[in-house]
């Protein structure tokens, strides 16, 4: 988990506004989703592979479970 975000940082207002990004699947392991201020911010998280219920990262496109790649579905 990283640390958290320090008041001096110029996002830090974004952890006081009323808009959290719901997350819709976790990974143990994965530094996006077991960081609660990525949602907390609004930040884009980790999303559910429409090909195994797998787990696709936020920073990503290819589903950690099964490979399969949302950039070739995409495009």
């Amino acid at each position: 988990m990283s640390a958290p975000m320090k008041r001096s940082d110029p996002a830090y207002w974004m952890l006081l506004d009323d808009f959290t990004t719901t997350p819709v699947i976790f990974r143990e392991g994965c530094y996006i989703c077991e960081d609660p201020e990525f949602a907390q911010i609004g930040l884009p998280l980790c999303r559910i592979c429409p090909m195994c219920d797998g787990h696709i990262p936020a920073d990503g496109t290819i589903c950690d479970n099964c490979n399969y790649d949302e950039r070739i579905y995409r495009q």
